[in-house]
């Protein structure tokens, strides 16, 4: 019988690890968002210059989701190893520029491709209401959006634990990292999703807080979604034991 730590649990262990670190972690959240908008913002320009601009904005936005990706392994390694016990600075959310790169933009390719019309269309969309204030437009990007939703949802929770995955078996090539994140979500989807869903108030109120509460927010969801990466191994190794 599968005995899963419960979610309440694991944002107790969370908040556990989280003391006496949230200025490092949280640290690492803004310096990501600040070379996040450093480097993602110049390619708004592009869209000036339709209809060749519009196609280099998406093709470049495309690159640069493949590109952060080898931050997001950073994320991952920070909050893996919090979640152990093991020191953390801020410098580790650069651990994937020199733990093999390569890898980490090949996994992204897998679920941006699929995403790709899902999150390119709404915002062609969107864009066409901004430009003309017609409201067709904001009706359409509305149902679009709404269609495209549980796609959306699941593609990520099916590809949640692959970073993870990639740190802790580095002998796994790039696609095995997907298959083991889709392994280990088999029967696990409908708790990620609580636990995503979980977070919606407490990011409604950081939004609300002009922002600031999100520096305690997103540390405390990222932590959260560690320990839950960890409760799978933990399940799955104790199944092996059980055998």
């Amino acid at each position: 019988m599968k005995t899963y730590t419960s979610s309440a649990d694991l944002k107790a262990r969370a908040r556990g690890a989280l003391t006496g670190h949230y200025l490092t972690l949280s640290g690492a959240f803004i310096t990501l968002g600040i070379l996040q908008y450093f480097i993602v913002a110049p390619s708004s320009l592009l869209q000036l210059s339709p209809p060749t601009g519009i196609i280099l904005y998406y093709a470049a936005n495309f690159a640069l989701d493949l590109f952060f990706a080898i931050f997001q392994v950073g994320i991952a390694f920070l909050f893996l190893s919090n979640a152990c016990g093991q020191p953390v600075n801020s410098g580790g959310l650069f651990t994937g520029f020199w733990n093999n790169p390569g890898k980490a933009i090949q996994i992204q390719l897998v679920p941006s491709l699929i995403l790709l019309i899902p999150n390119v269309l709404p915002d062609i969309l969107l864009s066409q209401f901004l430009a003309t204030a017609q409201r067709k437009w904001l009706l359409c990007w509305l149902i679009v959006s709404l269609i495209f939703l549980p796609l959306v949802v699941y593609v990520k929770i099916l590809y949640s634990q692959v970073f993870f995955v990639m740190l802790d078996f580095p002998e796994m090539t790039a696609r095995e990292c997907l298959q083991q994140s889709r392994r280990l979500m088999k029967g696990n989807k409908g708790r990620y999703l609580y636990l995503m869903l979980s977070f919606i108030p407490l990011t409604i109120l950081g939004v609300l807080s002009c922002g600031i509460g999100l520096f305690y927010v997103y540390p405390y969801q990222e932590q959260t979604y560690a320990n839950f990466y960890l409760d799978l191994i933990a399940q799955k190794q104790r199944a092996r034991e059980t055998a």
